[in-house]
């Protein structure tokens, strides 16, 4: 499976570590050539692409036009949910997940088709969890 990350922080150079292993075809896209560190250097055995996600160019050399998933994993809901967007839309990726911060954008993009984990409604309902466990529902699936 090809899969194209955008975002090489904590998550998304976990999650490209950890599909690599897994045998599948790994694109990191991220602004910052030295997020390559995260990713191990040169020992990275994915592609990495320095760029702006929001250039098609950058895009296309990561070879969205024929990835199965895309995963929008910036610290920015933003840029996550148009990149996003663009990837599920104009590209035509079938699976695209994005990470959303604020649960009021992520309830809103996840009502529009989006995939969506919001790390805050997680933290939430665990922390709530921990001082209740009587079941109750936070919104989101985290």
């Amino acid at each position: 499976m090809k899969v194209i990350i955008l975002g090489s922080g904590r998550v998304g150079s976990a999650i490209a570590t950890s599909l690599l292993q897994a045998g599948h075809h790994v694109s990191v896209v991220d602004n910052d050539p030295d997020s390559l560190i995260r990713l191990g250097g040169d020992d990275f055995s994915g592609d990495f692409f320095v760029g702006e996600a929001l250039d098609p160019d950058v895009l296309e050399r990561a070879g969205i036009q024929g990835a199965d998933a895309f995963i929008a994993s910036t610290d920015d809901d933003n840029i996550n949910v148009v990149i996003a967007q663009i990837a599920q839309r104009r590209y035509g990726v079938d699976n695209v997940v994005v990470r959303v911060f604020d649960p009021d954008k992520a309830a809103f993009y996840q009502a529009r088709g989006l995939r969506v984990v919001c790390p805050t409604l997680r933290a939430i309902g665990e922390m709530i969890a921990a001082v209740d466990p009587t079941p109750a529902t936070v919104g989101l699936e985290g």
